[in-house]
């Protein structure tokens, strides 16, 4: 199997207002705190039973056109299952890092980040947006999705305190999401106290990227428990104590106008 290693120089600057932002740092068994790998670990696994063909040309074609511009170093192995030793190492791989048997996945398959997406289709779809996201992960927060770890129901939110005296707000966004990049400069703004009723109360921003680890649950329960109606389920999102504000212009107007109001103290995580 071949190891390819690829190194890049540019920054990316969104990722950078995000990390500025401060990602909730909660511990959570759901993300691997040791032991971390230096670059941003793929494996690409396919079937070539053609032994002078090459299986991983197309992938390839579209890291090189999808990652070009990408900043964080990386290494790619990729898995030809017709051989004895791939086969294993992809049983192996899927139960490791997704939790899932291997014959439950359609090939190609891409493992990043503890996701898979399987067809060229959807690696072309989720490629860029995944490799940011594991990106982000591991070399702004430190940390490594751990699939074998699941958070359902009420367990969803048990790693995240929300101090009762203070204004939390719970902002869900998207590393690619224009909208979201729109209005990063409000959030990397945001004040760190608001005077309500003439005392100065903290405010506490908790980010979650929908992308990562087990967020995209977290944002559907928030959703459900705020019923938000089906045209508002979007990114970007904030929750607070008395509502949710969706889009650019509400998120603005309630940071700017509505976020120093008593109805915004006493937040509780469904």
């Amino acid at each position: 199997m071949l190891r390819y290693c690829i190194l890049f120089s540019a920054i990316f600057s969104l990722v950078i207002i995000f990390a500025a932002c401060g990602e909730s740092s909660y511990a959570s068994q759901e993300i691997i705190q040791q032991d971390l790998p230096g670059r941003i670990e793929m494996f690409f696994i396919y079937e070539e039973t053609c032994a002078s063909c090459d299986g991983t040309a197309d992938f390839f074609a579209l890291v090189n056109e999808r990652l070009g511009d990408t900043s964080y170093p990386y290494v790619i192995e990729t898995i030809n299952i017709f051989q004895s030793e791939g086969l294993a190492q992809f049983n192996e791989l899927a139960q490791d890092l997704l939790g899932v048997e291997a014959n439950t996945l359609a090939l190609p398959v891409l493992i990043i980040n503890g996701l898979a997406f399987q067809g060229m289709n959807a690696i072309g779809d989720n490629l860029y947006e995944a490799f940011l996201t594991a990106g982000h992960d591991l070399f702004q927060r430190g940390v490594v999705f751990n699939p074998r770890y699941q958070r359902t129901g009420d367990e969803l939110f048990a790693d995240y305190h929300a101090d009762p005296n203070n204004v939390t707000l719970v902002y869900f966004y998207r590393i690619v999401c224009p909208a979201c990049q729109e209005i990063a400069p409000l959030i990397e703004q945001l004040p760190a106290t608001v005077e309500i009723d003439g005392n100065q109360v903290p405010v506490d921003l908790i980010t979650m990227n929908t992308r990562s680890g087990n967020n995209r649950d977290r944002v559907m329960a928030m959703f459900e428990a705020y019923q938000v109606p089906d045209q508002y389920r979007r990114v970007p999102i904030i929750f607070t104590a008395s509502g949710f504000y969706t889009g650019p212009e509400n998120i603005e107007q309630m940071l700017e106008h509505y976020l120093a109001q008593n109805d915004k103290i006493g937040f509780v995580f469904p």
